[in-house]
């Protein structure tokens, strides 16, 4: 039989589910935390139905709300779930029942929880805030869907590897230029069961359609040979790419900078996240007195752009900082090629590679006015911050995409002598868990 509590939700957990204790009528169980799924902060009376039969001795629980209609007290942020898609099993909008107002105050305090508990930072005189971009809703220019044994395009289901049909439901994240006439669309092509479907709407409303297709070379790679099963038989793959409908990209304006991107390329998933974090940079380094203080003797400042992709905060710091030497690293990709050519007036240096292996090439040397972050969710780990805190930039911009690994970077950038200055919860990705975090960090000495 599967075991139900009635609990009252304490606050957010990151990840997407709620806190609860276990009080003293539960047994063996009193006093241990329950993250539960579905439920949201200050709610009091909520039916629980555990994930599993325990004994008691786990260090935690886990569960899930059982009936909407029999919580005690439910939250004043509860709203009908919106996501078609997510009511269908697919795995997109986890936290698709609570307002603007309580997500954006849910992910706010997992940032502070986060930085506090794992980067072990005192943030009592550092400058927290949150920002919900509009819209709340309806708010992604791009998707990857996958394709089934029947050639149908949709959302991956949760926890399966089944396939929720576009012309079944649609994702409530999706900004109404992708969906509109969406499901006819892939209705009439012929797609490769297996494949990848790749669909991005530019700032122009045009529509571009890829699919994506791995396949087997018939030869065998002869790299990682500490990898067994890559020494004994392991065959090169290639992806083959198909445009489906437009001409294989969109474009994308930032600020009066205008990039043709391939549609399979990274860009920011929210249609205003963009601009929101160029001016979140030019605001922090426009005029600062810090910035001249690194300029060297030549007079030209100098910043990087790590993790850059297409540039767009390359864009950013040169608005910031006339005349800079601006690098942007990251591996080499149609990204790249794209903001080559939309920020060849600019100056900005574009070095393919690891980040890793390239900031001891970087201009600037200890000249740094700033460095801009934007490493990818596993964050950008000690090696990276700790080299580039060894060439002192007088600003350090980070943006996160998950609080957990920008709060170890957080950590890393403390040990190295940088200190926050700021750190901003934005809630760019609504209807889900996930949260992004812009920090600023200067040298502590100073």
């Amino acid at each position: 039989m599967t075991d139900q509590l009635t609990l009252d939700i304490t606050g957010p957990a990151h990840g997407g589910a709620a806190v609860a204790r276990c009080g003293e009528d539960a047994g063996e169980r009193s006093g241990q935390v329950v993250f539960v799924r579905g439920a949201l902060p200050g709610e009091t009376g909520v039916p629980v139905v555990l994930d599993e039969q325990t004994s008691g001795k786990r260090r935690f629980l886990t569960g899930r709300l059982a009936d909407v209609a029999q919580i005690g007290g439910p939250s004043a942020h509860r709203v009908a779930p919106v996501c078609a898609a997510a009511a269908a099993g697919a795995g997109c909008c986890d936290l698709d029942f609570v307002d603007a107002e309580g997500s954006l105050e849910w992910k706010r305090q997992v940032v502070v929880d986060q930085f506090a508990r794992i980067g072990h930072l005192d943030l009592t005189d550092v400058t927290v805030s949150a920002t919900s971009p509009a819209p709340f809703t309806g708010y992604r220019t791009r998707v990857r869907l996958g394709v089934d044994a029947e050639g149908r395009a949709g959302l991956r289901s949760s926890g399966s590897h089944g396939i929720i049909p576009v012309a079944e439901a649609v994702c409530a994240q999706w900004t109404p230029a992708l969906v509109d006439g969406l499901a006819e669309e892939l209705v009439s092509f012929t797609l490769t069961p297996g494949a990848e479907v790749c669909v991005a709407v530019g700032t122009d409303g045009a529509r571009s359609v890829v699919e994506l297709v791995k396949e087997s070379t018939g030869r065998k790679t002869t790299r990682g040979r500490r990898d067994h099963r890559r020494r004994n038989g392991a065959v090169r793959r290639r992806t083959r790419r198909t445009v489906l409908s437009g001409d294989g990209t969109v474009t994308h304006a930032v600020n009066g900078v205008t990039w043709t991107v391939p549609v399979e390329a990274f860009w920011q998933a929210h249609v205003a996240s963009p601009e929101l974090y160029s001016d979140w940079i030019t605001s922090t380094l426009a005029g600062d007195a810090g910035v001249a203080d690194a300029v060297p003797g030549d007079g030209s400042p100098a910043a990087w752009d790590l993790y850059g992709g297409s540039g767009v905060f390359s864009a950013a710091l040169t608005a910031a900082l006339p005349g800079a030497q601006v690098d942007c690293v990251d591996v080499a990709s149609e990204a790249t090629a794209a903001g080559e050519q939309a920020l060849a007036d600019r100056g900005v240096r574009f070095v393919a590679g690891d980040v890793a292996s390239h900031i001891a090439e970087l201009r600037g040397g200890r000249g740094l006015a700033a460095v801009v972050l934007d490493p990818p969710r596993t964050g950008a780990g000690d090696r990276v911050l700790e080299e580039v805190a060894a060439h002192r930039p007088a600003h350090i911009l980070h943006i996160g995409c998950d609080p957990a690994t920008a709060a170890r970077d957080a950590a890393t950038l403390a040990s190295a002598g940088y200190r926050p200055v700021s750190l901003t919860a934005v809630d760019a990705f609504g209807l889900t868990h996930h949260v992004e975090v812009l920090s600023h960090y200067v040298r502590a000495t100073e």
